[in-house]
């Protein structure tokens, strides 16, 4: 009889949907945006910040589409976002400070927005357009250690 109960629950408890077929209520809404030719890849810049410089990539077809670089200091955090295009790079920079130390930060309230700026640079990190004295310009480390297509 034990044999009988064991097998019974066995049986009850298989999922007999077809094998690989996803059911509506297994999918995230989330998840279903996401294109399969997209891969995303995170970098550590070497050369720019002692607390650390990192770039996350997304390329799409095995080509660079968009980069979120956080560049971290002792006083303050920058975060750049190159969005690429076939013959130029938009770029939006967003610059941070510390209002306390680095080890005391506790809160999004201790941090202050010091300026948000967009401009565009040419594939080479030329600026296109009129002089920008305040812009971070990393692009020659973000290019030597970030590939621009996979292969």
């Amino acid at each position: 009889m034990l044999k009988y109960t064991i097998f019974s629950l066995l049986l009850v408890s298989c999922n007999f949907t077809e094998k690989g077929k996803i059911r509506k209520n297994d999918i995230n809404q989330s998840d279903v945006s996401v294109n399969s030719n997209d891969t995303l890849i995170k970098y550590d810049i070497e050369g720019i910040s002692t607390e650390g410089t990192e770039a996350e990539v997304r390329y799409v077809n095995g080509k660079i589409a968009k980069s979120t670089t956080s560049v971290y200091g002792e006083t303050g955090q920058a975060n750049i976002i190159y969005e690429f295009d076939s013959d130029r790079i938009k770029v939006l920079e967003t610059k941070y400070s510390y209002l306390t130390g680095l080890a005391n930060l506790k809160s999004d309230k201790d941090i202050k927005l010091e300026y948000k700026i967009s401009y565009s640079i040419d594939l080479k990190g030329h600026l296109i357009g009129k002089e920008i004295p305040a812009r971070i310009d990393i692009f020659n480390e973000f290019k030597n250690t970030v590939p621009f297509e996979l292969k």
